[in-house]
């Protein structure tokens, strides 16, 4: 249930995000052109938090070049 919760907040947001572009879209002035770009790009930042976030509690961990988990060729 509480992943449902998260893909109805994420895409609120995200409508909230297309929102704010629309406002930059339409702006008269450099305010208003500045705010609707600030709310898209703070709405993108919260989503891909909650996608980290998401892969945090499902107990995913980073690979890099030094992990020879993500290298073994051995079966």
């Amino acid at each position: 249930m509480d992943q449902i919760g998260t893909w109805i907040t994420n895409g609120i947001v995200g409508v909230i995000g297309i929102l704010g572009l629309f406002l930059a879209s339409r702006a008269t002035d450099s305010t208003f052109y500045s705010l609707g770009l600030i709310v898209f790009v703070l709405a993108v930042a919260f989503i891909f938090y909650s996608i980290r976030r998401g892969f945090d509690k499902a107990g995913a961990r980073p690979r890099g070049p030094e992990d020879t988990a993500a290298h073994s060729h051995s079966p």
